[in-house]
C-alpha cells in the first residue's frame, strides 16, 4: 500500500530530475497561479457608477461593485444562467482543470495527458476575460455619466492569467518532448 502511494511521487521526482530549469519553472508557476485564481474570482473586480445631471444637480442612479463570482450569480438570477455557466467554465473550470492535469502529468507522465492538456489549453479564456474587463473599464471611463474603478480582484485575476501564460510557455518545450516519445 505504501509503495502504491509513493510511486507517483517517485515518478514526479524522476520527472523533475530529467527536466531542465524551464519546465521546472513552468510547474512551479502553475502551482503558484492557483493562489492567485481564488481571490481573482471572489474579490471585487470593478465598480461601475452611473450618474445623471439635471438642473445643475448630479445624482447617482446606479452603483455596483462585483466580483466574478457575484457576477455569475447575478447573471443566473437575471435568467442568464447559460452566460454565467460559460463565464465560470472558461474563466475558472477549464483553467483549474488544466492546472491539475499539468500536475498530474508530472506525477504520472504519459503522452496522452500532455495531449489532453494541449487540447484543454485552447479552450481556456481567462486572458480574454481580463481583456473584456479592461474594455468595459475604459469604455466606462470614456463616458462622462459613467465612471468605473478597478479593484483587487482584477489584479489578482490578471496575475493568475499572466502566470498561467508564462507557465504554459515554459512547459511547452517539455510537453513537446513528451509528445515525441
Amino acid at each position: 500500500m505504501i509503495t502504491l502511494l509513493l510511486k507517483p511521487w517517485q515518478l514526479a521526482a524522476n520527472t523533475w530530475q530529467q527536466a531542465n530549469w524551464l519546465p521546472r519553472l513552468g510547474l512551479m508557476l502553475t502551482a503558484i497561479s492557483f493562489f492567485f485564481l481564488y481571490p481573482g474570482v471572489t474579490e471585487p473586480i470593478m465598480t461601475i457608477k452611473a450618474s445623471i445631471s439635471m438642473f445643475g444637480l448630479k445624482s447617482t442612479i446606479f452603483e455596483e461593485t462585483r466580483s466574478i463570482w457575484q457576477t455569475v450569480h447575478s447573471l443566473k438570477d437575471a435568467g442568464y444562467a447559460g452566460v454565467g455557466f460559460m463565464v465560470v467554465t472558461f474563466s475558472v473550470i477549464i483553467p483549474v482543470t488544466k492546472g491539475l492535469l499539468i500536475i498530474w502529468a508530472w506525477l504520472s507522465p504519459a503522452r496522452w495527458r500532455w495531449q489532453l492538456i494541449a487540447l484543454i489549453s485552447k479552450w481556456s479564456m481567462a486572458d480574454v476575460f481580463v481583456v473584456a474587463i479592461l474594455v468595459a473599464f475604459f469604455t466606462a471611463q470614456a463616458t462622462a455619466e459613467l465612471q468605473s474603478s478597478l479593484h483587487d480582484g482584477f489584479y489578482w485575476f490578471t496575475a493568475y492569467c499572466l502566470l498561467s501564460i508564462v507557465s504554459g510557455q515554459c512547459l511547452a518545450s517539455y510537453a513537446n518532448q513528451q509528445l515525441e516519445k
